[in-house]
């Protein structure tokens, strides 16, 4: 699964409200759910009501966030196996894990290729001050414990796995960094400090892990001051200070690589939709602060 998350700091509640609820009016009570968590009214005015009493408790700071929106994306591959009961413990456990004590709208989208579901949160929990902000460390801890619970309960959905996909990038370098020759430790142990090609190999490594698909990567290695060369037409690794580096010899494998390739399309997906939801998001200008 992968999980976006976005900050309001307008009071766009009827919008995000109105917009989660009708799915382009695509919206049917009879195949699909809704969850009203914290919630006690489920029409879209009381829905809004409440979201904005609620408000009245948060405390107000300049450009402070509002509310938060968050999609919970699945891979279009998975969508013969996401059954409604499947969404629906997974979005109670997503809620348990962000923000039990907040206000929380829930509905999957499930008239789309790649099935997803948004959660609308309030930015302080039900009739408290207390802020439902999370650091970007605690939000990655959520994101992984999701989809370990994914794992564990529904592993028929394996093509949505991408955070763990992240934690066996990070094994695969580590066993990697551990084949380091005999040449480059005698350099180390002499100078003390890193030989180039480790130098090196820890900046591809920190390229390869915030990359998403194999263009990205490439796109972070330029990036970061480095030439891309080619070999038979395909690209075996980069230019440096006059040096070849081949991303094996940088402890970059080609199972390494072709991780890469395997989330990228869904990756594109949930641009799209968020793509969307920003257009929908610049006509409603006019909305109350």
């Amino acid at each position: 699964m992968i999980i976006k998350s976005s900050k309001h700091r307008r009071r766009k509640f009827r919008y995000l409200a109105n917009y989660i609820l009708s799915d382009k009016g695509r919206s049917d009570e009879n195949e699909t759910f809704t969850i009203y968590h914290n919630l006690y009214k489920s029409d879209l005015n009381g829905v809004v009501q409440q979201f904005e009493e609620n408000d009245q408790y948060r405390r107000k700071r300049k450009n402070g966030v509002v509310l938060f929106h968050e999609i919970l994306s699945f891979s279009k591959e998975n969508k013969q196996h996401l059954r409604l009961e499947t969404l629906e413990d997974i979005a109670h456990k997503l809620i348990e894990l962000r923000g039990k004590d907040a206000l929380c709208l829930v509905k999957p989208h499930i008239h789309n290729e790649n099935v997803h579901m948004h959660f609308m949160f309030s930015a302080n929990e039900f009739h408290s001050s207390k802020g439902l902000r999370l650091g970007n460390k605690e939000f990655r801890q959520i994101r992984m414990d999701m989809e370990q619970y994914q794992n564990d309960h529904y592993p028929e959905l394996s093509q949505s796995i991408v955070y763990l996909n992240r934690w066996q990038k990070n094994r695969l370098l580590e066993v990697d960094q551990a084949k380091v020759s005999d040449k480059e430790y005698q350099v180390k142990k002499r100078t003390g400090k890193p030989s180039q090609k480790e130098v090196v190999s820890q900046k591809l490594q920190d390229c390869y892990l915030d990359s998403t698909s194999r263009d990205d990567f490439f796109r972070r290695i330029l990036e970061a001051g480095f030439e891309l060369y080619t070999y038979r037409n395909k690209v075996n690794g980069i230019l440096f200070k006059g040096r070849k580096f081949r991303f094996r010899t940088l402890n970059i494998t080609d199972n390494q690589m072709a991780l890469l390739e395997k989330n990228a399309p869904r990756i594109e997906e949930l641009k799209k939709i968020m793509k969307q939801k920003k257009e929908g998001k610049d006509k409603v200008q006019g909305l109350d602060r």
